[in-house]
């Protein structure tokens, strides 16, 4: 005789409550650096858990949860040695989980418990990795930085005005901080696997991770290591290379996010110059061959207020200045602009031409025109820099990398303009 519904989802309710306590009971288990509660211990917890899930009586769930907690402070106090709380936390946790598994509220209840404790596994495996990354990786000034400007995007940026101001109807103070949150959480990205991956992985890896937090601090300490070694004057060459070949996928996300049009008709023209990029550094890769460096590159923390609010007045200063020129002097006055901001910031120039194409100031193809010029000229400002921090011969080789990039990236925008 066929199970009513009623007991194959209590069944799997306790199933599932079972499930979660041996999870989290075998890596309790496994802890054998404590005394504490063990497999057995977390298997009944569960399952006291599944059965007031199925029941559905507050009364009984209270009661479990108080007679839990009280053998889980009686054992606490009795193991004096022990100076943490996890496993009783742990514990708590995965009463909860399985009252939630065994619950009547659908499968969407059982699957959240399930993964809700997997999860929790992780998380109490990698304790050594987390206390290393804390106390040794991440430091202070970094996690504070980091802190503060969390708080500012979920405590001042619900509260700015979403309209226009001033001239042009050129500024609004949400919409500036909303791509000043963007543009520094792509470069944290950078910042964050380049702080924790770079300098382990090479100096491809650095290159990259480097160029997709910021290029132009990449491209500068590169020329200052050129200048100080100059015996791996190939592998600098290399790594500076494939650094700013990097940087036209990251001006494409940014479009993606800002404007999708936009972006999906910049693709051929940063592709183009993406894989001339990478390509030129692969062939110079072969050709040198150099071990790691010696040195990672520093860009600092994005997520630093400072900077932030820095780039948010350069933005709002090129999206006025665009706003401007395309209003008195139509394409030509955009073009002056934009070439001049990009020598200042092209993450700015590209989320302002996306806002004004966006809301239909310019064309596609001016829009397009002026973006590769933003590049060209931060491209421009980025080789100025070569030559100042690393020499003659490195700013020429910087220049070249420049020129094989954009060389293909002009010709598909004639191609397709």
């Amino acid at each position: 005789m066929p199970w009513s519904p009623e007991v194959s989802h209590a069944a799997r309710g306790l199933v599932e409550a079972l499930l979660i306590g041996l999870l989290i009971g075998a890596q309790r288990e496994t802890a054998q650096d404590e005394r504490q509660a063990g497999l057995r211990d977390f298997v009944l917890i569960g399952l006291a858990g599944g059965v007031c899930g199925v029941l559905g009586q507050q009364w009984l769930t209270v009661a479990a949860m108080l007679a839990i907690a009280g053998v889980l402070v009686a054992f606490h106090l009795k193991a004096g040695e022990r100076t943490g709380i996890t496993t009783e936390l742990s514990a708590v946790a995965t009463f909860c989980l399985a009252v939630l598994a065994a619950t009547p509220s659908g499968p969407a209840g059982s699957r959240l418990a399930v993964g809700a404790a997997v999860v929790i596994v992780a998380f109490l495996e990698a304790k050594r990795t987390l206390h290393r990354f804390m106390r040794e990786t991440i430091t202070g000034t970094e996690f504070t930085d980091t802190i503060w400007f969390l708080a500012l995007i979920f405590v001042i940026y619900p509260v700015l005005p979403d309209r226009a101001y001033g001239p042009y109807d050129a500024v609004n103070p949400r919409q500036v901080w909303l791509f000043v949150i963007l543009v520094s959480s792509i470069s944290f990205v950078g910042y964050f696997l380049q702080k924790f991956l770079g300098s382990r992985r090479g100096l491809i890896w650095t290159a990259i991770l480097g160029g997709l937090a910021s290029t132009t601090a990449t491209t500068l300490a590169f020329a200052r290591e050129e200048r100080e070694e100059s015996e791996d004057a190939g592998s600098h060459w290399y790594a500076v290379v494939v650094a700013n070949a990097v940087q036209f996928p990251r001006v494409w996300i940014l479009l993606y996010v800002v404007n999708p049009e936009l972006s999906a008709a910049m693709v051929p023209i940063l592709l183009a110059a993406t894989v001339a990029g990478l390509l030129m550094g692969w062939v110079l890769y072969r050709r040198t061959g150099v071990p790691a460096p010696r040195k990672q590159v520093t860009t600092g923390n994005p997520f630093r207020l400072a900077p932030a609010l820095k780039f948010g007045a350069v933005f709002a200063a090129i999206i006025f200045a665009s706003k401007a020129a395309a209003t008195e002097f139509g394409g030509q006055g955009l073009y002056w602009a934009s070439g001049a901001g990009g020598t200042v910031d092209a993450d700015a120039v590209t989320v302002s031409v996306a806002s004004l194409y966006g809301g239909g100031s310019v064309e596609l193809a001016t829009a397009k025109a002026v973006l590769l010029l933003a590049l060209f000229m931060n491209a421009v400002l980025k080789t100025g820099l070569a030559f100042y921090a690393g020499g003659g011969r490195f700013g020429r080789r910087t220049a070249a990398g420049f020129a094989v990039m954009f060389a293909p990236a002009i010709l598909v925008a004639m191609l397709v303009g």
